[in-house]
């Protein structure tokens, strides 16, 4: 991709934070570049990298790769929907979708809001080289839940989809009046698969109060689905979740898993200035 393209799809009217000084960063050029002169160049695979000394995750390509395949099979479709049908009662400009993964909300959102701005943030390189092979429109950037690239004050929503929170973080660049869209699982969320490796059942009672302690919620509402499945999608529905990062999955594990639950709480909040 040409570096022109890759720097037309971010906003240069934002104002970006740079993650090694904390200090605001421009687009100069082909870099994200702040008055310390520390400076981020645009990548010709379509992206910013903007982690220092960065390490490989275990969310590997193969991971997304097998979650594209389940998305594509519109298994989320109906949290999907869910998100639009909140964000068309908000008036937002940039939506920051912080642990993003191959982009599969954004770039569908992007056809929905063609108009705002949609940003993908993750701390794994095969997630955000394999999000921007699939989307040509939306701004991607490998960076940090600890210092994330946006200035103070500066996002209308945060999404934050089965992934770790940083309150501290989302209360700074969130604008007063913005919102969090926080996505967590229930204890149906892909039980079938829970049920085959684990004994215990999950619950999401330390989520729910840390989110208390942050940010006033505004609403709840849990959207499930429960789906019939054929081979290859049980096989990726196994590949795709880190319940199985350190199982053996075998044949029989494939073949025995025929039904899946998608059951996912949506919590809208405003975090706490």
């Amino acid at each position: 991709m040409k570096i022109e393209n890759v720097i037309k799809k971010f906003n240069s009217n934002i104002i970006y934070n740079c993650p090694k000084c904390y200090n605001d960063m421009y687009i100069e050029n082909n870099s994200l570049k702040c008055s310390l002169n520390h400076t981020y160049d645009f990548s010709k695979k379509g992206y910013v990298h903007l982690i220092n000394n960065y390490k490989s995750s275990k969310y590997d390509y193969k991971l997304f790769e097998a979650r594209d395949f389940i998305f594509y099979k519109n298994f989320y479709n109906h949290i999907y929907l869910e998100i639009v049908k909140i964000l068309s009662g908000h008036n937002f400009d940039i939506l920051v979708d912080v642990g993003c993964g191959e982009g599969y909300y954004i770039r569908n959102l992007k056809e929905y809001f063609g108009y705002k701005y949609f940003f993908g943030i993750d701390n794994s390189k095969d997630a955000i080289e394999f999000a921007v092979k699939k989307d040509k429109k939306n701004p991607y950037m490998l960076a940090n839940l600890s210092n994330l690239p946006f200035a103070s004050n500066s996002v209308d929503v945060v999404l934050n989809i089965l992934t770790p929170a940083n309150y501290k973080e989302f209360t700074r660049i969130i604008k007063k009046g913005g919102l969090l869209i926080k996505i967590i699982p229930t204890k149906n969320y892909l039980r079938e698969i829970r049920e085959k490796f684990y004994e215990q059942e999950y619950s999401n009672d330390d989520t729910l109060i840390l989110l208390e302690k942050n940010c006033q919620i505004l609403s709840r509402n849990t959207i499930t689905k429960t789906f019939t499945i054929n081979e290859e999608e049980a096989k990726n529905f196994l590949e795709m979740t880190p319940l199985t990062f350190s199982k053996n999955i075998k044949l029989e594990d494939i073949n025995s898993l025929q039904k899946i639950t998608v059951e996912l709480e949506i919590i809208v909040a405003k975090v706490m200035k």
